[in-house]
C-alpha cells in the first residue's frame, strides 16, 4: 500500500522529456509482464517506438495522462497514458480494407476498439464522452503498493470533474488493470476474447491463427460509468 511515509505525488504528464521516460517505462513493464506481449516476443524497444511512444506524443496537448513520481529520487515510478476516445477513433477508424498491421496485436486491438463502438457502446461517440485509458504500469521494485489502482482513480475523477467524460473505456489481458476497473472500479465486461481463437482477417485470405498456441489471460473490453 501507498504509506504516509513514501513520498510519492501524482503528477500530469505536461512535457516531452517525462513523455518519453513514463513511455519507456510502460515499454519495458509491458515486454517483461504482458502475456500477449510476451507471447509474441515484442521487444520493449518496439513497443516504445510503435506504440507507446507515438501515444503520448500524439496525446500530451490532451493532458489526460498522469505519472507517480518519488520525490525522494525523482524517479518516474508508475504511469497512465489516456485520451479523448473520440478524436482517438476519428483520427485512426478500424478499416477491415485495410493492409494487416506489421506487429499482429496492433490488428487484433483495433478490431476489438471497432467492436468496440459498432456493438459493446450503445451510444454515438461525442468529443468528452469517453475517455481512453491506454496504458497503465508500475515500475518493477514498486509494485503491490497500489499504484496503479491510486493512478487510475486519479484519471478517472479528474476526466469527470475537470472536462466532464462519462465513460472511461479500457482494453487489457492483465488480470491486475481488469481487477481495478471491474472489481475496484465497477466496470462492465463487454467483449472477452480469447487470442488463442482469434483469426487474423486480415492476413493469409482470413484464415490465420496468430495466436493459436496462446495461452493467458482473454482480452477484454471494459466500460467504466464514471460516477461522482
Amino acid at each position: 500500500m501507498w504509506n504516509r511515509s513514501d513520498n510519492f505525488v501524482i503528477a500530469p504528464i505536461d512535457n516531452e522529456n517525462d513523455a518519453r521516460l513514463c513511455a519507456q517505462l510502460l515499454s519495458e513493464e509491458f515486454a517483461a509482464n504482458n502475456s500477449l506481449c510476451i507471447f509474441t516476443r515484442r521487444p520493449a524497444q518496439s513497443l516504445f517506438d510503435r506504440w507507446l511512444q507515438p501515444v503520448i506524443n500524439h496525446t500530451l496537448d490532451e493532458k489526460l495522462s498522469f505519472l507517480i513520481r518519488d520525490q525522494s529520487t525523482n524517479e518516474i515510478i508508475a504511469t497512465i497514458f489516456a485520451c479523448d476516445f473520440f478524436s482517438h477513433w476519428n483520427d485512426d477508424p478500424y478499416d477491415p480494407s485495410a493492409p494487416a498491421c506489421e506487429a499482429v496485436d496492433a490488428d487484433f486491438y483495433h478490431e476489438l476498439s471497432d467492436r468496440f463502438v459498432h456493438h459493446d457502446f450503445k451510444q454515438e461517440l461525442k468529443p468528452n464522452l469517453v475517455l481512453y485509458v491506454a496504458a497503465v504500469g508500475t515500475r518493477t521494485g514498486y509494485t503491490g503498493r497500489n499504484l496503479a489502482m491510486k493512478l487510475s482513480t486519479h484519471l478517472c475523477n479528474y476526466a469527470r470533474d475537470q472536462r466532464g467524460f462519462q465513460y472511461a473505456f479500457v482494453q487489457t489481458t492483465h488480470p491486475a488493470t481488469r481487477n481495478i476497473f471491474v472489481k475496484k472500479m465497477n466496470g462492465e465486461e463487454k467483449t472477452i476474447v480469447d487470442p488463442a481463437t482469434w483469426i487474423w482477417k486480415k492476413k493469409d485470405d482470413g484464415l490465420s491463427c496468430p495466436f493459436k498456441d496462446y495461452v493467458g489471460e482473454p482480452a477484454v473490453n471494459i466500460l467504466v460509468e464514471l460516477k461522482a
